[in-house]
């Protein structure tokens, strides 16, 4: 019998030939010699203990609607988080300094609007 040809599994200790060998690992840096029944169970167990991975949903949230005055941009804030866990600031322009409370009648609100005359880019170019 020669001893190059056949390997001892490491989980049931029975002795196999090497065309039987499995590798599993055993930690980041470590493999396990093992046989094809053993390897199985192993695999089975490690499917079993996998963690479930849900979405943790906050229940009690209260949304604000905020607009930025300086870019007229409106987005969304929980109320409970502002301030506590993170700053309120514009996620367009990133100021917090003209930060108001979003109302749909001043969005709409025509009157008060000033005109300015834009340029394009092409005619700066080209005078």
């Amino acid at each position: 019998m020669d001893i190059r040809k056949t390997r001892t599994c490491e989980k049931c200790k029975s002795v196999i030939t090497l065309d039987k060998v499995r590798l599993m690992p055993k930690d980041k840096e470590n493999n396990w010699l093992v046989c094809d029944n053993c390897c199985k169970t192993l695999k089975e167990n490690s499917v079993k203990t996998k963690p479930e991975h849900r979405i943790i949903t906050n229940q009690f949230q209260e949304k604000k609607i905020l607009s930025c005055a300086r870019c007229n941009y409106t987005f969304k804030i929980d109320t409970i988080k502002a301030g506590t866990i993170h700053r309120v600031f514009c996620p367009y322009c990133g100021r917090a300094d003209k930060i108001e409370n979003y109302n749909k009648n001043q969005k709409n609100d025509r009157t008060n609007a000033t005109v300015t005359k834009t340029t394009s880019l092409f005619s700066k170019l080209y005078k």
